[in-house]
């Protein structure tokens, strides 16, 4: 799930990017605080909808309470709720507020379809700044099929509007599949017809889930996609770009800032914890690395920091076919979820032909 964003209007990225690579600790954490959803995607990592059999898991408050304690001890900043649908989470307004008294930015993930006007407002008194709310197609039963719920598209664009409205900063994202990958231009000029002012895309990752069993549903290649959107956005009067995909933009000039190109997991700028308290190297790698209410020897930063360092140098490797190349402790081969995706489907991820030597 390597997530870029394109910004039409200014924001704090550099900041945030520039405050990481002084600090290199823990600088925004996704918590899922439930693994239930209203939803069925065909694309999710998790398969949360409320067709399958298994016992769901809400985070108990008290428990989210000491997470959110821990956090703040570390110097996280920013933290993200999502799960599952995080609005169905018994809890989400004493989770916002309770976060908001700590001192967090407040954002969230969600499919939008309780965001009615009422709702969204009380979440905003309490503290929420921003949502992500997914457009998956500008046809609306073609968006619906693919999130496997009828009027989810009337649902999340009414979600976007009222977060506008209720001066909550509304991102429009996509989650890039062969359904929508040359409707991509379509989603982002709809987007920006409602005003938005950031719009996000990921590409499917066939990791669990829904999403391993559709690996036919992988977009033909995710890095030239963004590309050409890059250009497609310029004639938008694109401000910015945070990209969180390893091969994007690698060695490509870009006329606008550009933060990030690095997997933020790797790098240990975040980190996703799910209901049970299970850290995660990302949310579609689902073994976890430890558990945050487990036994800490230390503060989470370093922890995690340790935890994560083992993690890395027991799984994850420089592929051959990148050794030498001057980008490779930087993109350190792409998306360790994705490589095998790729090979079987005979994509090449890095859009170089060869490797750029250093020496070059």
């Amino acid at each position: 799930m390597c997530m870029v964003t394109f910004d039409w209007e200014e924001n704090d990225a550099v900041e945030k990017a520039k405050s990481f690579e002084k600090r290199r600790r823990l600088a925004w954490v996704i918590i899922e605080v439930t693994d239930a959803c209203n939803f069925n995607c065909i694309w999710c990592y998790a398969n949360s909808g409320y067709g399958t059999e298994r016992k769901r898991t809400n985070m108990p408050l008290e428990k989210l309470k000491m997470l959110l304690g821990m956090l703040a001890e570390a110097g996280v900043r920013q933290i993200t709720y999502s799960g599952g649908e995080p609005t169905i989470y018994p809890h989400i307004r004493e989770a916002v507020g309770m976060a908001k008294e700590m001192g967090f930015i407040v954002h969230m993930n969600t499919n939008g379809f309780m965001f009615t006007r009422g709702f969204t407002r009380e979440l905003k008194a309490l503290g929420l700044t921003q949502i992500q709310t997914n457009i998956d197609s500008v046809n609306p039963g073609k968006h619906d099929y693919i999130r496997g719920m009828p009027g989810s598209f009337e649902r999340a664009v009414k979600a976007l509007k009222n977060a506008s409205e209720a001066g909550i900063t509304a991102v429009s994202q996509t989650v890039l599949t062969s359904l929508n990958e040359e409707e991509i231009f379509d989603i982002f000029a709809f987007a920006r017809s409602l005003g938005l002012q950031r719009c996000r895309l990921w590409d499917m990752t066939p990791s669990e889930g829904t999403a391993k069993d559709n690996l036919g549903l992988a977009p033909s290649n995710y890095v030239k996609t963004l590309e050409r959107l890059y250009e497609f956005n310029l004639e938008l009067g694109l401000k910015s770009i945070e990209s969180g995909e390893p091969f994007f933009p690698l060695d490509r000039k870009m006329s606008v800032p550009v933060t990030g190109g690095f997997c933020v997991s790797y790098f240990g700028a975040c980190t996703t914890i799910s209901p049970d308290g299970d850290a995660l190297y990302c949310a579609t790698h689902r073994k976890p690395l430890y558990n945050v209410f487990g036994s800490l020897d230390q503060t989470l930063d370093k922890f995690h920091k340790e935890r994560l360092s083992e993690f890395v140098r027991m799984n994850i490797g420089i592929p051959d076919s990148c050794q030498g190349c001057q980008f490779s402790k930087r993109c350190v081969g792409g998306c360790i979820v994705k490589r095998e995706a790729n090979r079987r489907l005979k994509i090449r991820p890095c859009h170089l032909e060869k490797p750029i030597l250093s020496s070059l």
